[in-house]
């Protein structure tokens, strides 16, 4: 007979661990092929990765935790998984909100005052 339950946890945690490093490796080929190039570490700063980052660890951890075989385990897991909700919302919160230094992102600035 099949563990159905051992069929969607293991499942979760793998399609978790896929989506991470599927961003991970989009984002690596996107700052390699951006003018200009920015850095790793710049790269892993953009909100738009850690956001879509923090989901597929959310799913690795929910995974981990629903197969967890003691309780520090399941206890452990279920707060890194909450850890990066927490993450991932403050991350898409930070892709939603307006631009923060007053600027307009469709105000072209001084080109419309010329004559």
């Amino acid at each position: 007979m099949i563990d159905w339950y051992g069929v969607f946890h293991n499942a979760l945690w793998v399609l978790g661990l896929a989506i991470a490093l599927a961003s991970l490796s989009y984002s690596d080929w996107r700052r390699r092929t951006s003018e200009p190039r920015i850095g790793f570490r710049a790269m892993l700063g953009q909100p738009g990765f850690q956001a879509v980052f923090s989901l597929g660890m959310v799913l690795f951890c929910a995974g981990l935790a629903l197969g967890g075989a003691s309780w520090w385990q399941i206890a452990g897991w279920a707060l890194l998984a909450f850890a990066f909700t927490w993450l991932a919302f403050t991350s898409w919160r930070r892709l939603r909100r307006p631009q923060a230094d007053g600027v307009d992102a469709d105000d072209p600035g001084d080109e419309s005052d010329q004559s």
